[in-house]
C-alpha cells in the first residue's frame, strides 16, 4: 500500500485499535530490529509486549506505506531523551506515536516538531486508590490558574486532569525533552479553544503552536501539538481496517 507524504500544512494522524490488529504479530514482529526484539521480549506481561510489538510494527508499516520502502529496512535513531527518528540524511519526515491501553496513535508530518500522547482513562476512574495520588499529581504537573479550572467531582476532576496532561505531555515530545522539562513551566488555555499560553522555552522555537484535543474511544483520550500555527490535523483510522 502507498501512502502520499503529508503536505507542509497538513498532519496525519493514525490511530490503531490493538484487539483489531493481533493477527499482524507474528508478521510485523519480523520487521523489528534486534534490539526491538529485546524489548519486546523483556516484558513480562503478554498485553504489554503485544502493545509494543504492534506499536512499533505499525510504526514501520506506515512509515514504509509513506517511503516507499521495506519495513524491516527502515533504522531508527533516538535523541538523548528517547525520541524516535529516521536514521537518514534527510530528516524531513517527521513523526512520533503513543500508545495506552487497546489504543496507539501516529502522528506523520513534514519538516515540523510533533508529538502526540494518548491515555486510556476508563479503568483508573473506578481505583479509589488513585483519589490521593490524583491531587499529587494535579500539584505536580498543572500551574495554579490550571488547577482551579478543575472540577471537584472525582471522575471529572480526572478526566480533567488528563486533558491537561495529555496535551503537555505531546507538546514535550515535541520538543524533544519528555518529562525532563517541568510541565509547570507550561501552560494551557482552554476557551475559546485549546492553546498553549506558555509554551516550553526552547532555542529557535516555532513561532506559533497548534493543539489539538480529541477522544478515539469512550475511556480514552487523545492530544498533539505541532510546531506550526494554523495547520490541519486529519485523523484517519490505520490502513487496512
Amino acid at each position: 500500500m502507498n501512502l502520499t507524504l503529508p503536505v507542509c500544512s497538513h498532519i496525519h494522524v493514525w490511530q490503531l485499535h490493538i484487539p483489531c490488529f493481533r493477527f499482524e504479530l507474528d508478521r510485523w514482529f519480523k520487521w523489528l530490529s534486534n534490539d526491538e526484539c529485546e524489548r519486546a521480549q523483556r516484558f513480562f506481561r503478554c498485553q504489554d509486549r503485544e502493545r509494543f510489538i504492534l506499536s512499533r510494527g505499525g510504526l514501520r508499516y506506515l512509515l514504509a506505506c509513506y517511503l516507499d520502502c521495506a519495513p524491516k529496512s527502515l533504522v531508527f535513531a533516538y535523541n538523548s531523551y528517547g525520541k524516535p527518528r529516521l536514521a537518514i540524511p534527510d530528516g524531513s519526515l517527521q513523526f512520533n506515536l503513543s500508545h495506552s491501553g487497546e489504543w496507539v496513535v501516529y502522528a506523520i508530518g513534514f519538516k515540523v516538531l510533533l508529538g502526540v500522547d494518548i491515555e486510556q482513562i476508563s479503568s483508573r476512574t473506578r481505583l479509589d486508590k488513585f483519589r490521593t495520588r490524583l491531587e499529587g499529581l494535579i500539584e505536580y504537573c498543572l500551574t495554579s490558574n490550571e488547577q482551579i479550572t478543575l472540577p471537584t467531582s472525582h471522575v471529572e476532576r480526572l478526566e480533567g486532569f488528563f486533558k491537561y496532561w495529555t496535551l503537555k505531555e505531546s507538546h514535550l515530545k515535541a520538543i524533544g525533552l519528555g518529562l525532563s522539562y517541568p510541565m509547570t513551566d507550561i501552560e494551557i488555555a482552554w476557551l475559546p479553544e485549546p492553546k498553549l499560553v506558555i509554551p516550553a522555552k526552547i532555542d529557535q522555537a516555532p513561532v506559533g503552536w497548534t493543539v489539538k484535543l480529541w477522544y478515539p474511544a469512550d475511556g480514552a483520550i487523545s492530544a498533539m501539538c505541532v510546531g506550526q500555527s494554523k495547520i490541519q490535523v486529519v485523523i484517519r483510522s490505520f490502513p487496512g481496517h
